[in-house]
C-alpha cells in the first residue's frame, strides 16, 4: 500500500513535467506523499526535508542533465529520506524499486506517444529561446525529412529542440535516438512518423 502511495507521487511528478497536466500532477503528488508520510508516521521533519530536496535535486537533473552530481545525490537523499521514515533497509529499498519500475512505465509510455519536455520548457527555457514564437511561424517553410541536418538547441535526454534550415532559424521538438545527446551538437534526421521527429548524432 504505501510503497503504491510512493509510486502514485512520482508519477504525480511525471505528468507534471510531461504533460499539459501541471496542476493535476502536482496536486497528485502533493496527496499522495502526505499520505505516504501520514500512513507510515513521522517522529520528526528530518526525513520529509531530506526527501524533498532529493526530490526536487532529481527534478533539477531533468532539466539540466550535464550537472549530473544532483541526480545522483538526489536518489541518495530519497533512499536517506525514505530508510528514516520506515525504519527498515530492505522496506525502504522494495518500495522505491517499485515506485521507479512504474513511473518508469509511465516515463516510457508518455514518450513513445509524443509527449516531452516542451511543457516545462515554454516556463524554464523561455529565457534562453526568445525566438521560438518566431520559429513557430517559420517551421512551415522548412520541410523536415530524414537527412536534413541541424542543430541541438536543448539538451535531448532524449527529447529536446533542434534548429533546422540555412539560418537555423525553424526550431522544432524531436526525440533522439541516441539516448542523451548535449546542447550544440550537430544531429540529422533520421526518420519522421508522423509529428513525431527523430534524430541522431552526425
Amino acid at each position: 500500500m504505501e510503497g503504491l502511495l510512493l509510486a502514485v507521487g512520482f508519477i504525480g511528478v511525471v505528468l507534471a513535467i510531461l504533460t499539459p497536466l501541471s496542476k493535476t500532477g502536482l496536486a497528485l503528488t502533493l496527496i499522495s506523499f502526505t499520505l505516504y508520510f501520514s500512513v507510515i508516521g513521522v517522529e520528526t521533519w528530518l526525513p520529509i526535508v531530506l526527501f524533498t530536496i532529493g526530490l526536487l535535486l532529481i527534478v533539477f537533473e531533468i532539466f539540466i542533465p550535464e550537472f549530473g552530481l544532483a541526480g545522483a545525490l538526489g536518489t541518495v537523499l530519497l533512499i536517506v529520506g525514505l530508510y528514516l521514515t520506515i525504519g527498515d533497509f530492505s522496506t525502504t529499498i522494495r518500495d522505491f524499486s517499485l515506485s521507479v519500475v512504474l513511473t518508469s512505465g509511465v516515463v516510457f509510455y508518455l514518450i513513445h506517444n509524443g509527449y516531452s519536455l516542451a511543457n516545462a520548457n515554454k516556463l524554464i527555457l523561455n529565457t534562453n529561446l526568445q525566438s521560438d514564437k518566431k520559429a513557430e511561424t517559420t517551421k512551415k517553410t522548412v520541410q523536415i525529412t530524414p537527412g536534413l541536418e541541424g542543430i541541438a538547441q536543448t539538451p535531448l535526454r532524449p527529447s529536446g529542440k533542434v534548429s533546422f534550415g540555412e539560418n537555423k532559424e525553424s526550431i522544432v521538438d524531436v526525440l533522439s535516438s541516441d539516448g542523451h545527446i548535449s546542447k550544440d551538437t550537430e544531429v540529422i534526421v533520421e526518420k519522421v512518423m508522423g509529428t513525431k521527429v527523430v534524430v541522431k548524432k552526425k
